[in-house]
This record gives structure tokens, C-alpha cells and sequence, in this order.
């Protein structure tokens, strides 16, 4: 049976041993050093005062003070010696749990969206570093407070103690009633914040829509809406606490009256003294430090533990796409890069790919078209081994590709998609950092650029060709035997088209270039064409093969207006 979620976070605190004992320790010297500082006053009281002893009272006042300072000093140092210990072992489980979606495959990515995984890497770090530094560690130091008065009562005056710990039943049912009463409130104030978080999110980015399309108004009237719903679910939360904290509060001050009284009454008839009395009354107040904290922390345990379910859940699954064992080395594309009798589906019973062969000979050029769904897309997560086929193979000289090592694949292909996606940072950050091989890649795609260059907001600051060009030199920065052009120029205008067309010439030379496109245009001058349908390779030939032969290809070229 597997451990606790919380109990298998525990592992990330090694090495800090020491630190920890220590803290605690500390936490400990204070809580004792509080729970003596009422007994010293009822000693001032009974003895000192009583006898009249000026100097004794004065010794005594200065140990008070001396024991104040020692739990201050000690609770300050014992809480940053824990919230250090805390904030490194959270920073070895963020550090744990990037590696470890990095690492993943895509299917996983694609299955949990980036905002649930970010939320797990911030947000539930951040609750488990306030469970270990507020509750764990919080908890033995505020047992032994607790625990320490009944003793303390018990040792000095019996008599008191059914009436200062009398009020622990009613604090207990009032928070048994805060939780009963008060979760479901709380519950919606989360669920409709969420709801406002999301859409504010999704509109404010989609405001030069909104704006286009003349929405804002519809964007006001839907914001106040929901802010009117955040606003009752809120105020009605809110009101929980209030009543809560209230009732607790009276419950104190009745059980210091009931105190007072029935202490006052047992001084008088001589079975307590005033000093006892006192210090009852002491206890009394600090009872309720404790209580209080554990009112936070339980409902910090519940966050706590429902992060931890779903930390535990992330490094517990493991990639289905995985290097294996023992990897062979890479061949070297002499042959052909094929796929095999290759059959693929995402959902099980829905195939996407059915049982197709392709092959790419090193040194030639290969175009891919046909309509969206047609496996297009699949074909490209199979070559790069984002995702396994379901049946055949994908080899490359022979060797399946899952015998390699998956960064060794990866570096040997280069992919430029549609999609310009470059990193904050500078130009050389996107190119991998290495100085004389990015130099190198851009000058093979002809743009000169400084690699020290801060790259704006994606690269808002660059040409749409230059930032398109940049893609090209980052696929060629580890010189990769096979490049692959994901609809590379569809999205870029005519003339930058022809900058870019021109860089690709450059490329291909000596490459095996593999090149899908919807735009027939784009894969003319390829050796030979493939155009899928429905997941299945319809036809194969050179761009005048395929025309002649007047079927789905020739249909798509009439359709776009590609002269023979």
C-alpha cells in the first residue's frame, strides 16, 4: 500500500535534520517559557507581595521579563530557521515537479491544460510550505502549551482546573458548527472567483476582438454579472468567520466571568490562592492562542492534503513515451526514414492512421498534403516520437525509433512550424544558448541579427519574416540530418515569403526535408508528393505525376489555382 501523499513529501526535508530539530527545540523553549510566565505572577503574588519582599518581587519581575524576551527570541528564531527549511524543500519539489512535466510526453500536455499544471507548481507548493511551516511544525510547540497548563493547574491548584478548561467543550462544538455551517460557503466563493479569474483571463486577452466586434458593453453587463454573484457568495462567506470568532470570543469572556466568581469564591473560603486565581485566569487567556490556531490549520491540513493528492498524482504518472533501457546509437540517415504499416489512433476505436507505408530517402525532399484531419499532423508527432503508433513501425535505416535515445532523435530533426513561438529572453537564449553555433545557424539562414538582442513580448520587436527566419535558424543550430517544415510559410506575406523560400533553398541542400503544407504551391518542387486522405496515402508521385493522373491532387490543384 502506498504511503500518504503527505508522508511521501517528507523525503524532500533530508539534510535539513538539524535545522529542524533545532527549530522545534525552539519552539519548544518558548512555548515553556510562556507557560512559566503565568506561575511567576502568581508567585509575585503569593509570596513576594504577601511578605512584603521588595527584592524578591524585583527578581522576580526581572525573570519575567528575561523569560518574555527568551520566547520572543526563540519563537522569531525557531520561524525563520523553519520557514527557510520550508521554503528549500518546496523549492526542491518545484524544481522536482518542472523536471518532471518537462520530461513528460505530449500526450500527457495534451490531456492537462498548462493553467492546471502551473497552479500545481505554484499554487499547491505554496499550500504544502504553509502546512510544514504553520502546522506541522507548529503543532508539538502548541501541544505542549496546551497540555502544559493542565499540568501546570493540575500541580498548583486542582481546584481550578474544571473551571478555567470547562469552556474546551463549548469551543469545541462551536467549531464543529463553524465547519458544518460554514464549508458550503466557502466552497461557492471559491467556484464563483474561479469563474471570474477565467473569464477575465480569456477576455482581457481577447479584447482587440471584443473591441472589433463591438462587444464591450456584452463584456461589462457579463462581468458585473458575475461580480455580483462573487459579491453575495462573498459576503456571505465572510459572515462565517464573523459569528465564529464572535461566539468564541464570548465564550472566552463567560469563561473568565465564570472564573472570577467561582475562583473568587474558593480564594475566600481559603482552597485557592489569589496568586492560583490569577495565573487560572492567565492560562485561561492563553488557552485560546492554541485553539484559534488550530481553527486555521485544520482547514490548512485539508488544502495541504488535497495538494498533496494532486502533486503526488503528477510525479506518480510516468511517460508513456520513454528512452529505452539501452538505447541503440543513431545509424546516420543513409536509406530512408519510414513509417511501416503504421496505424494510430488517439481514442481508442477511432483510428487516425490506417495501416500507412512513407518513406523519406536521405538527400530528398518529400511533400505531405491533404485536407485537415487527414493524419497530416500524426504523421509528424510519429517522426519526432511525441506519440508511439499503435501498429508497424517508424524506423529510420532500419532501427525503430523507439530503440533510440529521444534526445538523440530529436537533435537529429529539425522542425520550423507555423506557429512563431520564440522565448523571452534574448537571441541567443532561443538558440540554445551556445555563442559559435548560433552565429553559425543564423548565418546559414542569411539574417543577421545581435544575439544579445532582448527579444519584446515574443518578439513583438522583429519582423514577422525575421522572427519566422529565427525559427529556421533555431532547428538548425544542431545541424539536424532532417529538417521538417510544418506549413513554415503559410502565414507570412508574399515578399517575405520570398525571403524566407530563399533561405529554405539554402537549407534544404543536403538535407532530407520532409514538407507539409495545404497550399500545393509550397511542395511543387519536391521528388515526390504524398497527399493523405481519411488517414490513408491516397496518391505518391512528383507534383506533374500527380496532376496527369487527374485524381485528388490534381482536384486540389484546380481548386488553388496551381499551374501545372
Amino acid at each position: 500500500m502506498s504511503r500518504h501523499p503527505l508522508l511521501r513529501l517528507f523525503p524532500q526535508f533530508r539534510g535539513s535534520e538539524l535545522r529542524l530539530a533545532w527549530g522545534m527545540a525552539g519552539l519548544g523553549v518558548a512555548s515553556a517559557a510562556t507557560l512559566a510566565s503565568p506561575w511567576l505572577v502568581a508567585q509575585a503574588i503569593d509570596v513576594d507581595i504577601a511578605n512584603g519582599d521588595v527584592a524578591g518581587l524585583t527578581r522576580r519581575a526581572l525573570l519575567y521579563v528575561s523569560l518574555l524576551g527568551v520566547s520572543l527570541t526563540m519563537t522569531w528564531a525557531s520561524r525563520v530557521t523553519l520557514e527557510v527549511v520550508a521554503q528549500r524543500a518546496m523549492y526542491d519539489l518545484k524544481r522536482q515537479l518542472f523536471a518532471h512535466l518537462v520530461g513528460h510526453d505530449l500526450a500527457f500536455h495534451d490531456d492537462h491544460p498548462s493553467g492546471s499544471l502551473i497552479t500545481r507548481v505554484q499554487g499547491d507548493t505554496e499550500a504544502l510550505r504553509v502546512l510544514f511551516a504553520e502546522v506541522v511544525l507548529m503543532v508539538p510547540a502548541d501541544g505542549l502549551l496546551f497540555f502544559g497548563m493542565f499540568g501546570m493547574l493540575a500541580w498548583t491548584s486542582p481546584a481550578l482546573l474544571p473551571i478555567v478548561f470547562g469552556v474546551v467543550p463549548v469551543y469545541l462544538v462551536l467549531f464543529w458548527l463553524f465547519r458544518k455551517i460554514g464549508a458550503p460557503y466557502f466552497l461557492k466563493a471559491r467556484a464563483v472567483k474561479a469563474t471570474l479569474t477565467a473569464f477575465l483571463a480569456e477576455h482581457v486577452r481577447a479584447m482587440p476582438i471584443l473591441q472589433t466586434f463591438d462587444r464591450e458593453q456584452w463584456t461589462r453587463d457579463r462581468a458585473a454579472a458575475i461580480n455580483e454573484e462573487v459579491f453575495r457568495a462573498e459576503a456571505l462567506a465572510q459572515v462565517q468567520p464573523v459569528w465564529y470568532f464572535n461566539s468564541v470570543m464570548l465564550a472566552q469572556r463567560g469563561a473568565m466571568v465564570a472564573t472570577l466568581l467561582v475562583g473568587g469564591a474558593l480564594v475566600s473560603a481559603g482552597e485557592v490562592t489569589l496568586g492560583a486565581l490569577v495565573m487560572g485566569i492567565g492560562y485561561l487567556r492563553l488557552m485560546f492562542q492554541p485553539l484559534m490556531r488550530l481553527s486555521h490549520q485544520l482547514s490548512t491540513l485539508e488544502r495541504a492534503r488535497a495538494a498533496a493528492l494532486r502533486v503526488a498524482g503528477i510525479l506518480d504518472s510516468q511517460p508513456t513515451i520513454a528512452d529505452p533501457v539501452e538505447p541503440v546509437p543513431w545509424p546516420g540517415l543513409t536509406a530512408a526514414l519510414r513509417l511501416e504499416e503504421v496505424g494510430f489512433s488517439y481514442v481508442e476505436g477511432t483510428p487516425i492512421l490506417r495501416g500507412i507505408d512513407l518513406a523519406f530517402p536521405a538527400g530528398t525532399s518529400t511533400g505531405i498534403v491533404g485536407a485537415t484531419g487527414a493524419g497530416k499532423s500524426t504523421v509528424l508527432n510519429l517522426l519526432f516520437r511525441f506519440r508511439d503508433p499503435t501498429s508497424g513501425r517508424v524506423s529510420v535505416d532500419g532501427v525503430d525509433l523507439r530503440d533510440l535515445a529521444l534526445g538523440e532523435l530529436r537533435r537529429r530533426i529539425g522542425l520550423v512550424q507555423q506557429d512563431v513561438h520564440l522565448f523571452p529572453g534574448t537571441v541567443l537564449d532561443n538558440l540554445g544558448g551556445d555563442r559559435e553555433r548560433a552565429e553559425r545557424a543564423l548565418s546559414r539562414v542569411g539574417l543577421s541579427m545581435d544575439l544579445d538582442q532582448d527579444l519584446l513580448d515574443g518578439g513583438a520587436n522583429l519582423s514577422r519574416g525575421e522572427r519566422q527566419l529565427l525559427t529556421f535558424a533555431r532547428a538548425l543550430v544542431d545541424d539536424p540530418e532532417v529538417l521538417v517544415l510544418d506549413e513554415a510559410t503559410s502565414a507570412i506575406d508574399p515578399e517575405t515569403e520570398r525571403t524566407v523560400q530563399a533561405a529554405l533553398d539554402r537549407l534544404k541542400t543536403g538535407r532530407t526535408t520532409i514538407t507539409v503544407a495545404h497550399r500545393l504551391a509550397t511542395v511543387r518542387d519536391c521528388d515526390q508528393i504524398y497527399v493523405l486522405a481519411h488517414g490513408e496515402v491516397q496518391e505518391v508521385g512528383t507534383h506533374d505525376e500527380l496532376l496527369a493522373r487527374g485524381g485528388l491532387y490534381a482536384a486540389l490543384a484546380q481548386l488553388q489555382g496551381v499551374a501545372a
